[in-house]
């Protein structure tokens, strides 16, 4: 057993070839000598034909190798049998027999080592007999020769033998050890399994119910805590999952799972992601070339964490400045190379730390591993995922002067047509108002005016670029514009005359994911980073539509069946799928769901994998068995904590329709369901902005009806016992003099102090009625429906600001829950009457009619003049060269691309 240990050892395999090159030059030296000493020329032949014999079965692989082992050995052990035979080489055959057994020592085969001990014992007896024959002196000095070579042949041969033993003792230990190690990297991959699956089941609970209690909460600091919550439980689910995704390289057990991609969508799920993580005080700038194939086809996941971890590494050793990234195809034979090249603007690296970029846990020198975060997994996974999809990368870094790192995959195309263009060029008239001094770091400005250049290159449109306010009135007033995009620093500082401007043309403010737009604007929204794929979006929407209509994906009345033994995952899932309208039943166990669906019909079934008694795989075959029986086919959905990336395709294979994994990140929802649901049963109801807006802020006022809607005048609910309000005050002022918190009005109200108004004149006017169902509800000892009107005012009373009145409704609603008739009788006028308060209080404060304040700022927005000196810059496509602005006599400066 243990010399087949070293037989099997790699060292001892090369040995043979060591061993055939060694028998051709022995054979050569001897022919040579045969010449020379006139031995038998027959010989000569005989052994160059073994020699060439041996080099072709070895060629040729002609039988095993250690069979053909042995056939080197016995003919080399005759070719030295021929050279001992002669009298003259009869001393000096010890040297050639104690090389050729240590030559033999390599292949761990003790017999030859023996065998050729043997050899030479015969040889030299030969000669000893030839020489007694022929009568040669016997003298001392040959009797002492003979004993040395004699104890030098049995002296090499014992060394041998021990080599080999302690070698194939080493051997066997190493493959005990070896075999241990096997077993525990099984074990370990059936943990991290496990794990995945055990430590992503309550992260999963974590995150989303804490996304259901987000939209739930009104109190801002409730909120805020939450989104921590999630955000903590988001980066703990990236961990496992970068962890796992190291296990699976190191164990060179990595999947590929290629499917047919568009780049937009890919960037877009990256750079939403993205967006949330990014310091404010760093800039993103990603630019596309729009030459790019509009479809690929490749491994999509990993692709999104190759950029995923060469984007957040930049932003991670960056501290002033930003990243910038730069994707571009090259065409080849087989289809195109996907280019991404990553530049940021950081602490930059040494020429020691690259070559340790790739090791795994390594995060560069003690100073940056003092200051940053992660598990210092990055680059070894996105070298990993490189290699297997079989690509490069190739990083470029000097201390102090920042990093750029350039990955290129190749992809097989399935669309060759651009992946972005416009419907149409002739009507549209672009204008930019982007101040790009305002980043002090001169490679940021640069990163965006490359971007800037290859979007308008890419789309083939001319883009007037301006970076004051004086020359955008200027260009608006002499050029008529379809479209103009506004940083957010220039909106801000001009927001008057940019929101008058998007009555005329679709106004755009590239914004950070936190900026708060004003109610009913009708200015676009392009959250940062700022690239191609939304631009060319909002340019092939018509602009003379005045609606920005937004889709939401809704699988109304569809009947959802989750499988889980998580009671935990049963809350999510109702969470989660009640938005897209769905009618969600729930089953605790594989057996449970088989005879759910042998007595009722489901439109879509989500199955956990990991259950007691019978798994998610077994549980869906018995399910497609029964389905069969009434010919029914329903998509059935693996929902799993199990992260390992060869667990879509075994999924798939096993005969699921798709694959979502814990924690369920929407769009991805999304994506399966429109892929395996019927198209009458998921479809996108569209909305303007203002019906989004009212639809988000219905949740916090649920318990208003329609009938409220009709405002009362404020002769019809004055109180005669309210004082007169002090003039000297401004209406906010007063209001906030009742003792409503008008810090928390304005944020329920994006700090828009008309929407606030409005809102406020909004809860006077539907007091009448509330006060009137509350008394005959009171009156008539109708808990439940009393319950519906104060939670309605409590909801509406927390929006204002009115905490006291809130906290007053709440206690009343609670009461009502449990039919406590007692607390309702004690607090119940006093509720009564602080609403009516409130109510009078707000009518005296705006009684003046607000539509005054909103003419005199129209008026101020059109009162401006253009008087600026800047130029209008002028961005133009190479089909469109010398392109006039059309305004005054400024020059134009003009970009024109290189041609292709």
């Amino acid at each position: 057993m243990k010399n087949d240990n070293v037989r099997d050892n790699a060292l001892f395999k090369t040995s043979h070839l060591m061993i055939l090159i060694a028998y051709s030059l022995l054979s050569v030296a001897l022919i040579a000598e045969s010449l020379l000493m006139g031995w038998e020329t027959w010989m000569v032949y005989i052994i160059g034909i073994s020699v060439l014999g041996c080099w072709f079965m070895h060629v040729q692989n002609v039988l095993t190798p250690y069979q053909r082992l042995w056939v080197y050995s016995i003919l080399m052990m005759v070719i030295a049998a021929f050279y001992g035979v002669h009298l003259t080489s009869t001393y000096d055959l010890v040297g050639v027999i104690s090389v050729c057994i240590g030559l033999f020592t390599l292949t761990g085969v003790t017999a030859l080592i023996y065998l050729w001990q043997v050899t030479y014992y015969l040889i030299l007896a030969y000669d000893l007999v030839l020489m007694w024959s022929q009568d040669y002196p016997f003298d001392s000095l040959v009797i002492s020769r003979t004993m040395l070579h004699v104890f030098l042949i049995v002296l090499v041969g014992w060394i041998s033998r021990i080599i080999i033993r302690r070698w194939a003792e080493i051997l066997y230990r190493s493959k005990d050890e070896t075999e241990i190690l096997q077993g525990a990297t099984t074990r370990l991959n059936d943990f991290l399994a496990n794990v995945s699956h055990e430590i992503r089941t309550p992260i999963n609970a974590v995150i989303g119910l804490t996304d259901v209690c987000i939209e739930k909460v009104d109190n801002q600091d409730v909120q805020e805590d939450l989104i921590s919550v999630k955000d903590a439980g988001k980066r703990v689910a990236e961990q496992i999952s970068d962890i796992l995704d190291y296990s699976e390289i190191d164990m060179k057990k990595l999947a590929v799972n290629v499917e047919q991609y568009m780049l937009s969508s890919v960037l877009n799920d990256v750079v939403t992601e993205m967006a949330y993580i990014k310091p404010k005080h760093l800039e993103l700038i990603v630019d596309v070339d729009a030459a790019c194939p509009a479809m690929m086809v490749t491994d999509v996941p990993k692709l999104k964490k190759i950029l995923w971890h060469l984007i957040s590494n930049g932003l991670k050793y960056t501290k002033e400045g930003g990243v910038y990234v730069h994707i571009y195809s090259v065409t080849r034979e087989y289809g195109v190379n996907l280019c991404i090249e990553v530049e940021d603007t950081g602490i930059g690296m040494s020429p020691e730390e690259r070559e340790h970029i790739y090791e795994h846990f390594y995060q560069g020198n003690s100073g940056r591993t003092r200051s940053t975060s992660g598990l210092g997994l990055g680059m070894a996974i996105v070298s990993g995922f490189v290699k297997v999809l079989g690509g490069f990368i190739i990083i470029d870094s000097e201390l102090g002067k920042g990093t750029k790192v350039k990955v290129s995959i190749p992809q097989d195309v399935i669309d060759p047509s651009k992946c972005m263009s416009l419907k149409t060029k002739d009507d549209i008239s672009v204008g930019a108002f982007l101040h790009f001094d305002k980043f002090v770091n001169l490679q940021v400005r640069e990163f965006y005016n490359l971007m800037v250049k290859h979007i308008v290159q890419g789309l083939g449109v001319v883009m007037r670029w301006v970076e004051t306010a004086d020359k955008l009135r200027e260009l608006t007033d002499n050029m008529e514009l379809t479209h103009l995009f506004v940083g957010e620093e220039e909106y801000m500082e001009n927001s008057e005359f940019i929101e008058s401007l998007s009555k005329r043309m679709v106004v755009a403010v590239i914004a950070n994911p936190n900026f708060c737009q004003v109610p009913w604007s009708k200015i676009r929204i392009l959250p940062k980073p700022f690239y191609c794929f939304p631009v060319a979006t909002l340019l092939n929407q018509d602009p003379s539509l005045e609606e920005n209509r937004v889709g939401r994906l809704m699988c109304n009345g569809v009947k959802a069946l989750v499988v889980d033994d998580e009671p935990m995952n049963h809350m999510v899932a109702n969470g989660i799928f009640r938005r897209y309208g769905m009618e969600v039943f729930t089953a605790n166990s594989g057996k449970e769901s088989i005879a759910m669906c042998e007595t009722d019909d489901y439109d879509i079934i989500f199955m956990d994998h990991m259950m007691p008694e019978m798994d998610g795989i077994e549980a869906m075959k018995r399910i497609r068995t029964v389905l069969s029986r009434r010919h029914k086919d329903v998509p059935i959905i693996a929902l799993t904590a199990n992260a390992v990336s060869t667990a879509k395709k075994m999924f798939l294979r096993e005969g699921f329709n798709g694959f979502i994994s814990k924690p369920i990140e929407l769009s991805e929802l999304e994506r399966v369901l429109r892929k395996v649901m019927p198209k009458e049963l998921c479809t996108d109801v569209f909305e303007t902005e203002e019906e989004a807006y009212e639809r988000t802020a219905s949740k916090k006022t649920s318990a208003q009806s329609e009938s409220n809607r009709e405002a009362t005048t404020s002769q019809e609910i004055m109180s005669e016992g309210v004082p007169e309000p002090d003039k000297t005050l401004s209406p906010l002022e007063q209001v906030a003099a009742l003792g409503i918190d008008t810090k928390t009005g304005l944020y329920y109200c994006q700090k828009d102090e008309e929407f606030y108004r409005k809102l406020l004149l909004q809860y006077a006017g539907d007091a009448p009625k509330k006060q009137q169902d509350a008394e005959k509800f009171f009156a008539g000892n109708d808990y439940p429906n009393y319950e519906i009107v104060v939670h309605a005012l409590k909801s509406t009373s927390k929006m204002i600001g009115a905490g006291k009145l809130s906290e007053l409704a709440l206690a009343l609603e609670n009461a009502a829950k449990a039919e406590d008739g007692e607390f309702i009788r004690t607090h119940h006028e006093a509720a009564m009457t602080e609403y009516k308060r409130l109510v009078d209080g707000i009518i005296k404060a705006y009684e003046e009619p607000a539509q005054a304040q909103k003419t005199e700022e129209v008026g101020n927005a059109e009162d401006s003049e253009s008087n600026g000196e800047d130029e209008v810059m002028e961005f133009a496509p190479d089909d469109e060269p010398g392109n006039d602005s059309g305004g005054g006599n400024d020059e134009a400066l003009e970009f024109l691309p290189e041609e292709d």
